[in-house]
């Protein structure tokens, strides 16, 4: 194995330092290099820094050791570039993956110099990483070198990532990434770079969206291989090249392959062609191309996608139909309406068509529902999809009062459940009284109305006081409020994390907001955890802490995390904090962080620019438990069915589902987010009752 990785590597940069083969490109001109700047600094102050760093790297302890990594980029010179990079030879001062990034991390500065350019060619490329044993550190160098090289925009260095885009493997990833995050002022040598284009370098000049790749994207339409031309001309579309029409046209009438089927539908329908809806339709009826058809049907409003979709719903599978059902409520046609609405009738596809009535723009929607909430059997599904419906899109069916009132005299545990959670948003004057008489089915429904606006403080003061374990668990939600938070006693929120259940995450955000010196062991063991939340969390709430220390806990924190959402966290907390000595970290983070989103949010966080504290927004999660076997109620009342959504800010949100086994948390913040299912588990002091 490690032999094969030594051949692929020596190929590979055969490659990166071969002369380019710009005759694939006519347009592309050779440029004339600019020597780097001299970097003789031979004052008395750099030769006592580099023999402090020498001394420094000859160290047993790794933080002295990287204590001089540091001292010799900082001082630049020659010869202290020179000793960085003798640090990575056989037997040198770099003895560890840590020890390594932080010596890349401190040569990062300097990638227009010759020598330590190539060398952060070979570290791109996983020279010098130990093929037998990778370690999780070794992505966080290979990013930290490309992206060094990228931001240098010296014109060998984009030569090298030009070439390392037409690689095979994660390093063409690595190069794209790079480049996307340091857009090249001069495309040119990237350019001169390229051999064979492939489908990831015409990729990135597609989301660069920098016009001058227009005639390399024609060329890979001309000449690539077929996957790769089709991208390409996708690419083009997105650019504006109107010429890509006629293509697509050809392609949907002249080519059996999927790949290019669907790469003319796409390009139609980003060019808002009006035969685009024709061309999605036709994608539906073949097996390989229907997922693209169903992706391109929940982006866009396509009538001509109704009548093939509700032949093929008829016998939709359960992974395809909420995706189905989603764009027949975008296709708004009539016949799409009363097939939905029928669906609201049964229940293996109730909450499916519920969202997808919920969600449509159409105003036809609102009818489907209004006939729905006025029938027993639809009644609960529509009440849900009108709370949906009323968050997203401002807009509520005129039927629900009277839906509501049904449901208010209902006996059964579930319509009650419903009823209490829309009246947290249709009557919330009511939820003092409704959460002081509320079962524990009522009261799971009230807490995953946490996120609406006013209602977390009350809930958090339920929850200080609450005894029952499952209770507490799904009260934990009104810790996503950092004011209504702060009702909760420190040893409520040291139960939940020594639980270690869907609630440890925000009491742990919550018990590092408390940072003191008494809380401090147990915070700096949560921030060690093995558990990302757990550690995302301390970090969040590390922000803002009282306690200036905090900030070298986070900066510390930072320089090896491995996982991206964890760094993410690092940095919205950096953000929030006001010590000017934050501007480190996040420069790091700006400039060598292999994940966009924290780049991004190094780069707003060092303009001044602060995480919103508002945890809510106009999205909802719609959630179907139900247990495979279509149960509608597990067998043991004291069972809970949960789930973690983690949303884009990085917050980690606990809920538990209905007894009918449909969880709806509305009120989400918009963007993405990710879904974690709780194992079903019973609690010691479970009650009972629904």
């Amino acid at each position: 194995m490690i032999r094969a990785r030594a051949l692929y590597s020596g190929v590979l940069l055969a490659l990166l330092f071969a002369p380019p083969a710009s005759a694939q490109f006519p347009n592309a001109r050779r440029l004339v290099r600019v020597p780097p700047p001299s970097l003789s600094r031979n004052t008395l102050r750099t030769h006592l820094g580099i023999d402090v760093a020498s001394a420094l790297l000859k160290e047993s302890s790794a933080e002295q050791r990287q204590r001089g990594f540091e001292r010799l980029g900082s001082i630049g010179s020659a010869q202290a570039l020179d000793l960085l990079l003798k640090s990575f030879e056989s037997g040198g001062a770099a003895r560890s993956a840590k020890d390594r990034l932080i010596a890349v991390r401190a040569l990062s500065a300097h990638a227009a110099v010759p020598a330590v350019r190539d060398f952060l060619v070979r570290v791109m490329v996983g020279v010098g990483s130990n093929p037998g044993r990778p370690e999780a550190i070794d992505g966080l160098i290979e990013d930290a070198a490309a992206l060094a090289l990228a931001h240098s925009g010296d014109e060998s260095a984009l030569t090298a990532l030009g070439k390392v885009l037409c690689q095979p493997g994660h390093v063409a990833d690595i190069a794209s990434n790079a480049l996307l995050a340091f857009p090249p002022r001069d495309l040119r040598p990237v350019v001169l770079g390229l051999r064979s284009p492939t489908r990831t370098a015409v990729a990135f000049f597609g989301k660069l969206g920098d016009p001058r790749a227009i005639p390399v994207l024609r060329q890979s339409v001309r000449s690539a291989p077929a996957d790769v031309r089709s991208e390409a001309a996708v690419a083009l579309a997105r650019l504006g090249d109107r010429d890509t029409l006629e293509l697509a046209r050809y392609w949907l009438e002249h080519e059996r392959s999927a790949e290019f089927r669907s790469a003319a539908a796409r390009i139609l329908l980003e060019l808002r062609a009006p035969d685009a809806g024709r061309a999605v339709a036709s994608l539906l009826t073949d097996e390989a191309t229907r997922q693209t058809a169903l992706e391109l049907g929940t982006r866009s409003v396509i009538p001509e996608l109704s009548a093939p979709l509700l032949r093929a719903a008829k016998a939709a599978s359960a992974d395809e139909r909420e995706t189905m059902f989603a764009a027949l409520g975008l296709s708004a046609t009539r016949d799409a309406f009363s097939f939905l609405g029928g669906a609201l009738g049964t229940r293996e596809t109730s909450s499916a068509a519920a969202l997808a009535l919920a969600l449509s723009p159409a105003s036809e929607a609102e009818g489907a529902l209004d006939q729905a909430l006025r029938t027993a059997g639809t009644r609960r599904a529509a009440v849900r999809a009108s709370i949906v419906r009323t968050l997203s899109l401002d807009r509520t069916p005129n039927a629900l009062p009277a839906a509501l009132r049904e449901l208010a005299a209902s006996s059964d545990a579930t319509d009650r459940a419903v009823f209490v959670q829309a009246s947290a948003l249709y009557a919330t004057s009511d939820v003092p009284a409704l959460l002081k008489q509320a079962t524990p089915g009522e009261l799971r429904a009230l807490s995953r109305c946490a996120l609406l606006p006013g209602l977390a403080p009350t809930l958090a003061e339920r929850l200080a006081t609450e005894t029952n374990p499952s209770s507490r668990e799904a009260l934990s939600l009104s810790l996503a409020s950092l004011s209504a938070a702060e009702r909760v006693p420190t040893d409520v929120l040291l139960d939940l994390i020594e639980a270690r259940g869907l609630a440890a995450p925000l009491a742990a955000r919550a018990l590092a907001i408390r940072d003191s010196r008494r809380l401090r062991p147990k915070l700096t063991s949560l921030l060690a955890s093995d558990d990302v939340r757990l550690r995302s969390h301390v970090a969040l709430g590390l922000g803002h802490s009282r306690e200036s220390s905090a900030l070298g806990m986070l900066e510390r924190a930072y320089r090896f995390e491995t996982d991206a959402g964890v760094r993410l966290a690092i940095v919205h907390a950096l953000a929030i904090r006001r010590e000017p000595a934050r501007a480190r970290a996040l420069s790091l983070a700006r400039d060598l962080d292999g994940a966009e989103t924290v780049r991004e949010a190094a780069a707003l966080a060092l303009t001044g620019a602060v995480p919103t504290t508002n945890v809510g927004g106009t999205e909802s999660a719609w959630l179907d438990l139900t247990p495979a076997d279509g149960s509608a109620r597990v067998a043991n009342p004291g069972t809970l069915r949960g789930a973690l959504l983690l949303t884009a800010s990085g917050l980690a949100l606990p809920a538990f589902a209905d007894p009918d086994g449909v969880l709806l948390l509305p009120a989400l913040p918009s963007g993405p987010f990710e879904l974690r299912l709780a194992a079903a588990l019973r609690t010691d002091n479970a009650d009972p009752r629904p």
